[in-house]
This record gives C-alpha cells, structure tokens and sequence, in this order.
C-alpha cells in the first residue's frame, strides 16, 4: 500500500487537484454559459450593422422624397400650370428651371432633375457634368419619354407616389426616382455611391448585396455569384427582416422601402432586400476568441499547478541537490565544500556528513599525490639541468678542444691528409652544433627567462629552420605564467610533439597554437604523411613511446592530450589543462 507521506504520492495529489479544478470549471462554464451568450451577441451586433445600413439608404431616399415633394410644391411650377398663354408659359418654365438649378447646385449627388408632362414630354432638363456644374438643355434637344418603363409606371400611382427604377450604368451609376405629380413627372437622378455610401468600402469576408421584389440582384460585390443565395431570395422576402445559418454562413437581412408607406399598400408595392452575409467562423469570431482565452486560461492553470508541484518538490529535496551541487563541484575542483550550517537530522544529513568526512579525506590525498608529482618533475628538470652542465663542461669543451688541435695540425699536413682532417673538423662542428642543441633542449633558458609562449615560440622556430618547415604560429599572450610544473610539462609535450613530426611526419608545413581561457589550449598539428593509432599502439617504435610520454605528462597535471591522425592526412595533437586562468571570456574549442 503507497503511503500518503511519500513524496511521490503528495506530488500526484497536488498537481491532479490544482491542474483539474480550473480546467473543469473553466470547461462546465464556458459551454452552458459563454458560448450562448457571445454567439447571440455577436449575430445581434450584426443584425444592428445591416439595420443601420437600411436606415441610411432609407434616410437617403426620403431626404430624396422630401425634395421632390418641394419641387412639386414651387409657386413658380404652380404659376406655369395656370397660364394659357403660351408667352407666359414660356416666362414660368424659365423661373422653374431656375428653381430647379437651385436645388440641383446644392445637392451634388442629384445627376440630373427632369420634368415631363403628362405624355412624357420633357419641359426642363437639368444634367451634372463631369466637372460637377449643372447646365439646362436647351428646348430644342428636350426629349419624349412617353415609352420610358419608369414614365408608365409612375403614372400608374397615385398622386405623390414614387417609383424608383433599376440601377442605371452610365458614367456614374444612378437610379430614376421618379414621383407623380399634378399635370406631370418630377424625375431626378440620384447617384447610386451616395446612396450606398454607408456600405462598407472594404467588408472583407463579408457580403453585402440587395435585391428587388421580384429576386433580381441590384447590388452586389464584385465576384459574388447571385446564384448561391438564390435559394434563400424567398425566405428573406416573405419574412421582411431577420437571420438565418447555413452549414457555412449566417444571413441577416432588412427590408428597404423606396417611398413613404403612408399611401394605400400596393399589389406591386416596391421594395429592396439587403443582406449581409458573413462566414460562420468571422461572425462567431469572439466565440473563437473565448475558446482560445479559456484554452491560455487552461493551459496557464497547467502550468501553474505544474510550477506549483516543481516548487513544492523542490523544496523537499531541496538537500539532496545541495549534496549533489557539493558533489559535483567537489569533482569538478577537487577542492573539498566548507560543511553548511544547517544539515537536516534525517538521513539525508548524515548522508552530507559522511560526504565531507570523505572529500576532506580525498582532498589531502590528492594534494599530497599532487606534491610528489611536483617533487618528481622538479627532480626531473634538475637532473636535466645537471646533465647539461656536465655536458656544456665536459664533453662540448673537450670537443672544441680537440677541434682546435685537428686545425692547428691541419696546415703541417699534405693535402691529401689536410682534407681528411678538415672533414674530421667538420664532423666536430656538427656534434658540438648538435651537443649545444641537446643542452638547450634539455633546460631551455627562454622558459624561465621570457615564459612558456616564448619557450614554445623559440623551439618551433629552431625545429622549422633545422628542417625547413613552412611554420604558422597563433600564440596567444598569458596574461599570468601558469605554476612552474604545468609551464615545463607543457613545453615537454611541445618538444616531444615537435621532435616527432622532425623524425618521423616528413610535413612541409607545421601549424602551432596557444589559447587560455577557463585552461590553456595547445595544439601542434602538421600535413605529414600521418599513422594509423591503432597500429601504433602494438608496434615498439620511439615515435610510440613519444605518444604515450606525452599523455603521461598531460595526466600528471589534470590535463588530456588527443592525439588525431591518419595515414596521408597528417598529425594533430590537443592538449588540454583546466582551470590554470580564470576570467577569458571565451574558450576555444581546440580540445573538443
């Protein structure tokens, strides 16, 4: 049976309950609640939009209307009715056309106003130009409308009674509005853009478009097939006003009446019908828009019982990762951690106290190991400097020496012997040359004089010239010289991987490095003919015990040396030693 003090079981009870609570509620009410209430707000926002569209066309209209009705109303067309000269006549028509312009100059979005008498005969005719002036056409061009479908079907209304007929297209698209009055027909031409002014310019998803009473599409966008809502035409005809949804859109329609309804309804009354239609998922977009916030709000209860579970567990082992921090610092250093003040009483904190008794333990064990290999590779360097000492003292003085008589003695010789001597002299340079080499090789004086840079620097440089190498060399500054055991056991692996590629990589070009960072990066690569490692390791050869010498030396000093080679490809050798400088901010990636 799993105890409820475990910490695997409190984990699992506090995430379940924090992440399951918000997420239920969330989802409880978002479905019987929101969805409603957001899905008729939004169908009732756009049911207001398409009224108010119907109420500026109809507020257009009428203002329309009442221009007609004042026109109609005019003494001075009231006077020209009643003269029966004709001279007369002729005196009031020139006082209606003037009222006439009047009117028309003050409403730019009337392209024409015409009167016609009772057999369609124009009396005055008044047009808009492309530059927005209104000019009167003279008697002469005054034209028969008698035949014009508009002219029949004002006619067939009462007094006052209006007829609004198809959208014309011309230079500007316009409609004939066209209202009976006594003795006549007052028709203006209103522009179609001020009419639909209100209509959106750029609707986006949206459609809008009207129709007639008889189903025929007036108005409609560029692109719209009037034949996908033409099964809906009936619908929206009998019911006047209202909404309906399709699989994919949702309707909402408003009927338009062009004239005031205060006359006797008509069998063949006139109206428009204009619609909106719009994708389902753009009108119920703030349905959408709930579900992506609940779905953040979920997704944020989530994460905080997530985080709240993290902290809860963090800090219930929290002293764990504390030994485990100490731990692998501790490795990472070799340094032992100063014991914390407060250590739980649990197993835990025994756990930490048995922890540091050890790293104490192993921290003098490494540095007592670290002292002798100090005292081993200081013994070394002495004993080199000794046998050099011995060596410049002894042997290379008593090489000059003998040099010197087999000169004295050369020029009491006869020819023949004189360049047998002459050739020993020369084969005593060389040893001496080779002799002096040898001493420097074994205590470099640039080392302790000018640092292990300059130490490298000077050996590759004697090294390419003895073999005519092509050296590259990228050595960085130190801004501090490392301890006097990592400084020697660095320039020996440069030696000995120096020394190699003379004897061994016959290369024509030698590349070598020296970076610092969090350590010190060495490299010394070459474009000799290369070997094969694994074969290397089984074969008794200098150049094998070269290898291991060096990765020997890299060891003792908590450093790596990889070696990379291949036959034909030639010879990099890395060698890494951690932590000797601290503060370079960028290491480079020479060891990896």
């Amino acid at each position: 049976m799993v105890s409820i003090k475990s910490l695997h079981t409190k984990l699992a009870i506090s995430f379940l309950a924090l992440m399951f609570i918000p997420l239920i509620a969330t989802g409880l009410y978002g479905h019987f609640f929101t969805r409603a209430a957001l899905s008729q707000q939004a169908l009732d926002r756009s049911i207001h939009q398409v009224h108010l569209q119907a109420e500026s066309i109809v507020s257009t209209l009428q203002q329309v209307q009442g221009d007609a009705l004042y026109l109609g109303a005019l003494r001075s067309l009231n006077m020209m009715r009643q003269q029966p000269v004709s001279e007369e006549i002729e005196f009031w028509r020139r006082e209606v056309e003037q009222d006439f312009l009047v009117l028309a100059t003050m409403r730019p979005m009337y392209q024409g106003l015409r009167l016609l008498t009772t057999r369609g005969q124009e009396i005055i005719d008044l047009q808009q130009t492309e530059d927005q002036r209104v000019t009167s056409t003279p008697i002469a061009a005054l034209q028969d409308h008698n035949n014009a479908t508009y002219f029949k079907e004002v006619l067939a209304r009462p007094l006052n009674g209006v007829f609004v007929a198809p959208f014309l297209i011309g230079n500007i698209p316009y409609i004939h509005y066209a209202v009976h009055l006594p003795g006549g027909v007052l028709v203006i031409d209103l522009d179609v853009g001020w009419l639909l002014r209100a209509l959106p310019i750029s609707p986006g998803s949206d459609t809008w478009a009207m129709f007639d009473q008889d189903g025929n599409f007036i108005v409609y966008p560029e692109g719209f097939d009037p034949q996908s809502a033409a099964d809906y035409i009936s619908t929206m005809i009998e019911n006047g006003s209202g909404s309906f949804e399709t699989t994919s859109s949702v309707f909402v329609y408003d009927t338009i009446y062009p004239s005031l309804r205060s006359e006797t309804q008509l069998a063949n009354e006139q109206f428009w019908v204009i619609f909106r239609q719009t994708p389902t998922h753009i009108l119920y977009a703030s349905v959408n828009d709930f579900y992506r916030i609940a779905l953040l709000f979920m997704v944020g209860a989530a994460l905080f019982a997530v985080l709240l579970a993290l902290l809860t567990s963090s800090l219930l082992i929290k002293p764990i990762k504390q030994l485990e921090g100490l731990a692998a610092r501790f490795g990472h250093t070799g340094v032992a951690p100063e014991l914390p003040q407060q250590l739980s009483n649990d197993e835990i904190g025994s756990l930490t106290r048995t922890f540091f008794d050890m790293a104490h333990e192993l921290e003098g064990k490494r540095k007592q190991e670290r002292r002798l290999i100090e005292r081993l590779i200081r013994a070394q360097e002495e004993e080199r400097k000794l046998v050099a000492y011995d060596l410049h003292d002894g042997l290379i003085q008593q090489l000059v020496g003998a040099r010197f008589h087999l000169s004295n003695g050369c020029m009491q010789q006869t020819p023949e012997a004189r360049g047998n001597v002459q050739c020993g002299c020369d084969a005593l340079t060389e040893a001496i040359v080779e002799g002096r080499r040898i001493i420097e090789g074994l205590r470099p004086a640039a080392l302790d004089d000018l640092g292990l840079a300059a130490a490298i620097e000077e050996t590759a440089r004697t090294t390419a010239d003895a073999v005519q190498w092509s050296l590259t060399l990228d050595l960085q500054p130190l801004p501090n010289e490392p301890e006097k055991t990592v400084g020697v056991t660095l320039y020996r692996i440069a030696q000995e991987a120096l020394n190699n590629a003379r004897k061994h990589a016959n290369a024509h070009h030698v590349r070598v490095s020296l970076h610092n960072g969090d350590g010190i990066f060495l490299t010394i690569e070459d474009d000799g003919i290369g070997f094969d490692l694994d074969g290397l390791a089984h074969e008794n050869e200098g150049r094998g015990l070269g290898i291991t010498t060096m990765q020997e030396r890299a060891s003792l000093i908590d450093g790596q040396c990889i070696i990379h080679s291949q036959p034909g490809q030639g010879t990099r050798i890395q060698v890494y030693v951690p932590h000797i400088l601290v503060g370079q901010p960028d290491i480079p990636k020479q060891a990896q």
